[in-house]
């Protein structure tokens, strides 16, 4: 019996998931291993400690012994009686189990319950043996950091003088492959021995898996533990701190990063709890001194001495111990945190930062000093996103608190210009929380940013991470929008909300109008809807702001006028939809969610308020074409149901009308749309609204057609007879046809049988003579939406044959008309012609397959000489010369508002034709030749053409890289044709020829990684055969036979894509391929044949010493991609081109197969590789690069 318990015989068991024993050696008292077993010191209680079964340990297993009872239970042997009537139960076994010792890293590991037992458990065997107990604290730390080793303990002999000193080494000795490290731990000098293989093995606090992340949790638990239940006893006796503080500064100093990194979480974890403990003294010190300060008051009044003698006694015990731990503080701060505040890991730095800020928190007394503060400050410049983010945290916990905010003023002004640059972060998350601070520093000290620094910090409300709007959004209300102060004498009422409002809407219209800012109120309203909900969510502040009569009080000018609808559209939109605008990007947590009953309540009044305001904004701005086109936009955010829920009809009627005069009153097509899609709202079926508005658009349109109908037939009649309509009646058909087209666009108008119509417009223009451009513009508009009108009523409900026919015809006469109108001299009708030939391109050629029946009847798909006039179409009118890369770095600004717009239009023509390009409507020839412009026009177009490579690579791969391919050797072609076959090393390097090689980089960086093999291999192998092509014409010298050899430098740079283990194939292909005859010019790497050579080369095929070239010698973007990598052993011999047809992308050994399993494999670089299997994932066209004419495309 020891300490009153049984004794059990132990069961050996392996703890720490299967990792040995760590043995610690106590000089002459025996050893004894890190699990507890071993010969004892007499007089030690026995430490049984239970395990849980959940866990990775075995726990006891108890003795259960079933004894027969009355009510029918069964007896140990498995007999006896039971009910009538019921199956007799189960006999239960016997099952007999034995507890045994853990140890500290065991308890911790078994779970968060066990862990105050073993602290409890701990401190009690030290109280009664206290280098014993040491030295199993010291074995759990040193478990804990993975150490499979041996611990060793030699008692210090104070006589040895520096011998110590060359003790304290870390070594590594060949002739036991061991590591060894001596470090003091006062009163022994610890040796720590483990394998090498400890540094490339994980540990228990980094360990994968749920069970490991929580031993880490329970580790910090167990050191904070261990503090606070010492500091009243055992903390401060000189002996227990002092070998704690020389073990854990011995392990920080170790270069094995296992070590370092769980000593520095131990200490700390330590300093954490110390700071915590202290704090708690400090607070209790300074309460029993206020209380005796009370009762010393209150004694002459008679009070008792006894309750006084207890305040001083406890307010005595409280006077020393704090500066003790004030001195173990600083001692551990000194010696851990101090050399690894900058260590070369960022997990540790990141664990330093962060408890640095719970120690400022905590004790502020100590920490909160300069002295501590500069560490967060140094350590804002760190490279790492987490430790910025760190410290950015432990700041904005300290400037929460007015207390502690008040003592941070030298720090800021130490650090101020560091903390506004970090607003520009790259990480989103640090500039948010940065934000966030400065907002919070804003509030506590007055006048400590200038007004250029709050407009630096105010533009980023308009930035495309959300959470950093909103903090920005957040500091506009704290220093613009804030409630006015209270004005004139004390007894004068402040103004109400409503008033305070309408100042504060005004104030942020002048914000927007007067900041040199973008022009986004959409981003603006969004960045201020979390931070003002009662500013951008006030419709009926807004509304009377808009409905203020000229010349009150409250009026705004016009500009303020269109700045408000802007923002009340915006806040409309984002309480409907509820979701930022496009390009916003939300932080990780997401949008909040909001309550679905309480977001529909919201929408209902919003949708009721602008039912009844509507009318009179329509009314009131109906002459603005710029204020009364947003306003349109209002209805279809609404909910329309109101108009019969809550008896608003007559809104309806009001609204209604204001439409109708609207679209008799503007000709502009913008505010004609915005009308139609008006309208397209009210007479939506199934709505509230559908009985009154679907009549009122028929009456609209019937009047539209009656006016046009004998303007035409008048005007045809002129035309015919040589005769010309005045300007007034001219005016007059262009405007009904504009307003026609807007409504053909949301409204299906096949009952008025306007086709006809705009038919005979455009054949008479043919025959006759020529129209007016806007009259043939809106001609070709209604008459394309005529046509996919009747593709929508085809394809819900499928006509006759001849309707399907006679449809066909009238499609392929549209496309003919357009065709046409491609080289007209108008630019704006050529432009229009190009688009609605594209978007019909693309519809016609996915309506099914090429049959005879059925939707298949109305598939097209263009020709060669349609094909090519579209392709002249985008030369001539997207890629402009004058727009290059030169061009495409200018700022614009506000007064080139005009080459804003054509540019839009130049960028949608593109995005147009690549839609063709993306959906194999176009042969690659087309996309070829709009991939010349890649690098020229980057700044303009790149990222269009950047995603049409990406989606024709998703489509097909091999394409794609035959496209980009014959994209470079019409480049090269070009080239030759213009400056000759000239050799200048110098043109290779920054000529013409150069601009070539860059954007052959650029493409080789677009194959991808993981799917890049086959498409490489293609490139190589149609490049080699292009590059050795002999000149059809008969030549006597070598060079004028082989023009285009200087290829082999453009095709160099698609080496990075071909495996290493397959380049050496590639390597015997390229020497196999050279033809008889091929000429050798140019030096070093500027000679084409050994340039291309060197770029398939590996380290291993080289003489030693010799380091690999560079397939070019400016080459930085490849660098790591032909980065040499050794081959398997014993497996060189096996790649052969036989046998890289089989290997994957990512494979580096070959698979072993036996000689009857295996399949025949095809040569990557054979002449049908594509023709055969491969064509099944690639398109039905033919791809191949000879059957397409270079100069033909070219001439495209």
């Amino acid at each position: 019996m020891r300490s009153g318990r049984e004794r059990v015989n132990a069961v050996a068991v392996c703890g720490g998931g299967g990792r040995d024993a760590v043995l610690v050696q106590e000089g002459p008292s025996g050893g004894r291993d890190a699990r507890g077993r071993g010969p004892r010191r007499r007089g030690r209680p026995s430490c049984r400690r239970l395990r849980n079964q959940a866990g990775q340990f075995i726990s006891m297993v108890t003795l259960f012994e079933t004894q027969g009872a009355a009510s029918g239970g069964l007896s140990a042997s498995g007999q006896g009686n039971h009910r009538r009537g019921r199956p007799p139960r189960k006999p239960r076994k016997r099952r007999v189990a034995v507890t045994t010792e853990l140890t500290l890293f065991e308890m911790v590991a078994l779970g968060r319950s066990s862990v105050q037992t073993a602290v409890e458990e701990w401190v009690q065997s030290y109280k009664e043996d206290r280098e014993l107990a040491l030295l199993d604290l010291i074995s759990f730390f040193v478990q804990c950091c993975g150490c499979e080793g041996v611990v060793t303990a030699e008692l210090y002999q104070s006589n040895q003088g520096k011998s110590v000193v060359h003790k304290m080494t870390e070594k590594f000795d060949q002739e036991t492959g061991l590591y060894y490290k001596k470090f003091l731990a006062y009163p022994w000098i610890l040796t720590i021995m483990w394998p090498e293989k400890l540094q490339n093995d994980f540990y228990p606090i980094v360990g994968p898996g749920p069970f490991w992340k929580r031993f880490r949790v329970n580790f910090c638990e167990f050191t904070e533990l261990l503090v606070h239940l010492t500091h009243s006893s055992v903390l401060c006796d000189g002996h227990l701190m002092d070998t704690v503080i020389c073990m854990l500064s011995g392990l920080t100093n170790s270069a094995v990063y296992s070590l370092r990194h769980t000593s520095s979480l131990a200490a700390m974890k330590l300093l954490t709890a110390l700071a915590s403990v202290n704090q708690g003294i400090c607070t209790g010190r300074r309460t029993a001194q206020r209380l005796y300060e009370i009762e010393s008051i209150t004694k002459l009044k008679g009070r008792h001495k006894y309750y006084m003698e207890l305040l001083d006694q406890r307010r005595h015990q409280f006077q020393n111990k704090p500066m003790a731990i004030d001195n173990i503080i600083c001692a551990l701060f000194k010696r851990t945190f101090v050399p690894r505040y900058r260590d070369v890991s960022s997990d540790i730095r990141v664990i330093c930062m962060g408890e640095l800020g719970c120690w400022i928190r905590l004790y502020p007394d100590m920490f909160l000093d300069n002295n501590y503060l500069k560490y967060i400050g140094w350590m804002l410049y760190d490279k790492d996103a987490n430790v910025r983010m760190k410290c950015i945290l432990a700041l904005k916990a300290l400037y929460e608190k007015r207390e502690s905010a008040m003592k941070l003023g030298l720090f800021f002004h130490k650090f101020k210009k560091r903390i506004l640059s970090m607003t520009q972060d790259q990480q989103p998350e640090i500039t948010s929380e940065c934000m966030q601070l400065l907002r919070l520093i804003s509030e506590h000290y007055v006048g400590v940013f200038s007004a250029m620094e709050y407009v630096f910090l105010f533009q980023f409300v308009y930035a495309a991470y959300r959470p950093m709007a909103t903090a920005a959004g957040e500091l506009i209300c704290r220093r613009l929008l804030a409630p006015p102060p209270h004005e004139g004498f004390f007894g004068q009422e402040p103004p109400d909300e409503f008033d305070r409002n309408l100042q504060n809407m005004k104030t942020l219209i002048d914000f927007y109008l007067q900041g040199e800012f973008h022009r986004h109120v959409p981003y603006l309203v969004d960045g201020l809807w979390e931070a003002a909900p009662t500013l951008v969510r006030n419709w009926e502040c807004m509304t009377a702001l808009l409905l203020e009569p000229r010349g009150g009080r409250q009026a705004l000018t016009s500009q303020q006028e269109r700045v408000l609808i802007e923002i009340l559209v915006a806040a409309v939109r984002q309480a409907a939809e509820g979701r930022p605008p496009a390009g916003r990007r939300l932080g990780k947590k997401g949008a909040r969610e909001v309550d679905g009953t309480r977001r529909w309540r919201e929408h209902a009044n919003m949708s009721r308020h602008f039912v009844k305001v509507l009318p009179q904004l329509l009314s009131k701005f109906a002459a603005d074409k710029e204020k009364v086109t947003p306003l349109l936009q209002i209805p279809q955010y609404c909910n329309l149901d109101v108009y019969d829920m809550d008896g608003l009809g007559s809104y309806l009627d009001a609204a209604l009308l204001e439409l109708d005069c609207l679209v008799q009153r503007h000709s502009d097509v913008a505010v004609l749309e915005a009308c139609a899609r008006a309208y397209g709202t009210y007479c939506d079926e199934g709505g509230s609204a559908h009985g009154q508005a679907a009549p009122a658009c028929s009456r609209l349109v019937d009047m539209l057609v009656d006016v046009l109908t004998p303007l035409l037939d008048v005007f045809i009649q002129h035309e015919k007879q040589g005769l010309f309509l005045g300007h007034g009646e001219m005016g007059r058909i262009c405007s009904t046809l504009r307003r026609l087209a807007a409504f053909y666009s949301t409204h299906d108008l096949s009952g008025w049988n306007l086709y006809e119509k705009m038919d005979s417009l455009l054949t008479f223009r043919r025959h006759q003579g020529s129209l007016p451009t806007e009259v043939v513009h809106c001609a070709l508009q209604c008459t394309y939406y005529a046509l996919l009108w009747q593709i929508v009523a085809a394809t819900d409900r499928l006509p006759s044959q001849e309707a399907l026919l006679d449809l066909r015809k009238r499609l392929l006469k549209f496309c003919l008309a357009c065709r046409v109108y491609l080289s007209h001299q108008s630019k704006v009708l050529s432009e229009k012609a190009f688009i609605l030939l594209c978007d019909l391109l693309l519809i016609l050629s996915h309506q099914g397959p090429e049959e005879d029946t059925g939707l298949g009847l109305l598939f097209f798909v263009p020709d060669h000489v349609l094909q090519c006039k579209l392709l002249t179409f985008v030369r001539e009118h997207v890629f402009l010369e004058d727009a290059g890369a030169a061009g495409g770095r200018r700022v614009y600004r506000e007064e080139d508002a005009d080459e804003l717009h054509e540019l839009f239009h130049r960028r949608n023509m593109l995005a147009v034709f690549c839609k063709l390009i993306v959906c194999n409507v176009l042969e690659m020839s087309a996309a070829a030749a709009v991939y010349q412009f890649y690098l020229k026009h980057y700044h303009h177009f790149g990222d269009i053409i950047k995603e049409t490579m990406t989606r024709t690579r998703q489509n097909d791969r091999l394409r794609n890289a035959l496209s980009l391919l014959l994209c470079l050797q019409q480049l090269f072609q070009k080239h030759v044709d213009t400056y000759g076959l000239g050799s200048d090393p110098i043109e290779f390097i920054c000529g013409p020829f150069y601009s070539i090689r860059l954007l052959a980089r650029r493409f080789a960086l677009t194959l991808g990684f993981d799917s890049a093999r086959d498409a490489a291999h293609l490139i190589h192998r149609r490049g080699l055969a292009f590059a050795f092509s002999e000149s059809p014409v008969p030549e006597e010298e070598a060079r004028q036979r082989f023009p285009n050899l200087s290829f082999l430098l453009v095709l160099a740079e698609f080496s990075c894509k071909i495996p290493p283990a397959e380049r050496a194939a590639a390597l015997a292909h390229f020497q196999d391929s050279i033809p008889e005859g091929v000429p050798v010019f140019g030096e070093g790497d500027m000679n084409p044949m050994l340039a291309y050579r060197k770029s398939l080369m590996r380290t291993d095929y080289m003489a030693q010493g010799e380091e690999e070239p560079a397939a070019n010698p400016f080459d930085a973007i490849c660098k790591d991609s032909k980065r040499p990598q050794e081959l398997p052993a014993g497996t060189c011999s096996t790649w052969t081109p036989d046998t890289l047809a089989s290997c994957a992308a990512g494979d580096r050994e070959p698979r072993s197969c036996s000689s009857k399993e295996r399949k025949p494999k095809r040569d990557i670089f054979d002449v049908d590789f594509l023709s055969s299997e491969d064509s099944e994932n690639s398109s039905n066209e033919d791809v191949d690069v000879e059957g397409i004419s270079v100069q033909e495309g070219a001439s495209d």
